[in-house]
């Protein structure tokens, strides 16, 4: 039974911002970063007309905004705060306590490119760098993908046998500063799927004190770690599930929250790629299919936990994946035909893979560019 909603046009960035609205964070901490700003701008004006009530933390820096998340995530309440690019750098430390020490906190990455040179525009080279810092990764195509993603996050994070921080990505500009129309559902029914957090995971009690990240021997520090993994492929199911749950409600989804499938079941070639490049991709397929080539996509919606079942069952059965990567691993290749590829080889599944990257630095990739490299891929 889906719930009543109002369509509004807004930026992918004031998606975002009504999704932890309605989540009700009790802390939020700001430090401003092109093209993120506008998220904890809008939060800002929202506390202080009272519409949110919620403590907003104005710090010095980014690695001082998510350290601020951290205080309030060790004492039990729910947190959000927001960066990209440089500002995610420049957290790396706080980064890495986070993740690596089970905090739920929910931070989108507005994805912009790292200097030199210096840029704005979008490709996934900053939130890429964190792959393995033990945060939970989506990667968002579109504006209402961004406000249902950031929503799910908080039940998604804040579940007890999952215990890990959540980073939505969203390409900027193209989404984040693009207006769109949203669905939107009312704050109650959208504060009833998230629900409160008052059982949190961690909650400080000063009459029962505890350290937490103290000198952990070898044999403690590797089960910690060995969590850390079993609770990354937990997540798998619980975004399954919490995906299904939100489509059942509001009546959206996206595939099965891991993957989301374009066109037939089986084609010649399937391309493969992550957010606004992924949305332009069905473009393509649709007018490939239309002068008689036999093309699918499969989006790769969610990169950690990395959804290696579905892939490896797709791939099965497909004649080619051909992969798409606003990234690079500088001295291998793109990140994500690196992920595809080596599942394929552990699970002894022989379907070629290709690739190529684009859209490195902001460059744009219309859907006659990928229409092109995929004609070029199928003759050869």
């Amino acid at each position: 039974m889906t719930v009543t909603q109002e369509t509004k046009s807004m930026t992918g960035n004031d998606a975002a911002s009504y999704a932890a609205l309605y989540a009700k964070p009790d802390v939020i901490a700001a430090y401003p970063i092109t093209p993120q700003t506008t998220i904890v701008e809008k939060l800002s004006q929202y506390v202080e007309d009272g519409i949110l009530d919620a403590e907003f933390v104005i710090v010095e820096s980014e690695h001082s905004a998510l350290a601020a998340c951290m205080g309030a995530a060790w004492s039990g309440v729910r947190t959000f705060t927001a960066t990209s690019s440089q500002g995610l750098l420049y957290m790396a430390e706080n980064v890495f306590w986070s993740g690596l020490g089970r905090l739920p906190i929910i931070m989108p990455v507005v994805n912009r490119c790292i200097a030199p040179g210096w840029n704005i525009w979008p490709d996934f080279q900053d939130s890429m760098a964190f792959r393995d810092a033990g945060w939970i990764q989506m990667y968002t195509k579109n504006n209402q993908e961004v406000f249902d993603t950031v929503l799910q996050s908080f039940r998604i994070t804040e579940s007890k046998d999952i215990a890990l921080p959540s980073m939505p990505c969203l390409d900027g500009f193209v989404i984040s500063h693009t207006t769109a129309q949203v669905d939107l559902p009312t704050a109650e029914d959208s504060f009833e799927f998230v629900g409160p957090y008052d059982d949190p995971i961690i909650e400080l009690d000063v009459n029962n004190p505890w350290a937490y990240g103290a000198m952990t021997g070898p044999e403690q520090y590797g089960k910690n770690r060995r969590d850390l993994m079993e609770a990354m492929e937990r997540a798998k199911t619980k975004i399954v599930e919490i995906h299904k749950e939100f489509g059942e409600r509001f009546g959206r989804t996206y595939g099965n929250g891991l993957v989301e499938q374009y066109g037939d079941d089986v084609a010649d070639i399937t391309v493969m790629a992550l957010g606004t490049i992924a949305d332009e991709t069905e473009e393509a397929i649709d007018r490939l299919k239309e002068e008689g080539f036999s093309v699918n996509a499969l989006r790769v919606r969610t990169f950690r936990p990395f959804p290696e079942e579905d892939i490896v069952n797709f791939a099965k059965k497909n004649g080619k994946l051909f992969v798409i990567d606003r990234s690079v691993s500088f001295g291998h290749d793109g990140q994500l035909r690196i992920e595809v590829e080596s599942v394929l080889k552990r699970n002894n599944v022989d379907t070629p893979v290709a690739g190529k990257i684009m859209g490195i630095g902001g460059e744009d990739v219309p859907y006659s560019k990928i229409m092109d490299i995929v004609k070029k891929e199928l003759k050869e």
